[in-house]
């Protein structure tokens, strides 16, 4: 199935504001309750594949016109692990990053299991291991401190999320738009860092005075320290 342009627009809003709702959920869950907090931790991980389905939708936004064989993007919304890394993508918009210090428990990033499609299950199914028979019990196995991490780890992906829906719901101009999307579609497609943002911003800048406007507001998310909460 082919999308307009304004479909691949409300997927992206929606996708952020749905993936928003169950950061909420998992965040009461995991800060209120005082024990058997484990589901937080699905919850999240459920809201990090919602956040990367909407990064796909941004990247496509500026292509939807050019773009005949969509079958790539539609593999890629049935790929859950793929989602949940894609949501980490934000973090080329906007650096802002909480972690929490738990000493000496060591939690490692992104994931302490083998993916995050395994910190899904774990959070939300007994099941048992077929090498040494141990039984796993969230309820048991899945730490308060796990389920913090992944939800914290959140804040700062949302921070980028919601000015860039902001930017694509309140401005007008098409060719900004574009430029959002266009920069999101070059983080997914060539090999690149956070230290090489500014430099790929200043490349991609022409002569177009919207597009750069667009561009413009993305060096000063990146460049700018203070965060934004909803």
């Amino acid at each position: 199935m082919q999308l307009q342009k304004q479909e691949v627009l409300e997927l992206f809003c929606s996708s952020i504001d749905n993936a928003y709702n169950l950061y909420q959920v998992a965040r009461d869950t995991a800060l209120q309750l005082k024990n058997k907090k484990y589901p937080s931790l699905g919850l999240a991980e459920l809201a990090l594949e919602e956040l990367g389905k909407s990064y796909s939708c941004l990247a496509m936004y500026s292509k939807v016109d050019k773009t005949k064989d969509w079958s790539s993007f539609w593999k890629e919304r049935r790929q859950h692990d793929l989602k949940a890394h894609r949501s980490f993508f934000y973090e080329f918009f906007c650096l802002t990053r909480i972690e929490i210090d738990f000493g000496d428990k060591e939690l490692k990033f992104p994931t302490i299991r083998q993916n995050f499609s395994k910190e899904k299950e774990a959070a939300f199914y007994v099941d048992i291991d077929e090498a040494n028979r141990k039984i796993h019990k969230p309820e048991i196995d899945i730490s308060d401190e796990e389920c913090l991490r992944r939800v914290t780890s959140l804040v700062g992906l949302f921070s980028a999320a919601f000015y860039i829906k902001d930017w694509l719901t309140g401005i007008t101009s098409e060719d900004f738009r574009n430029a959002i999307s266009d920069y999101a579609y070059r983080t997914l497609t060539t090999e690149m860092y956070q230290q090489d943002v500014l430099d790929v911003l200043a490349h991609m800048k022409g002569e177009n005075t919207e597009y750069n406007k667009g561009l413009d507001k993305i060096i000063e998310l990146f460049t700018n320290d203070e965060t934004r909460t909803k």
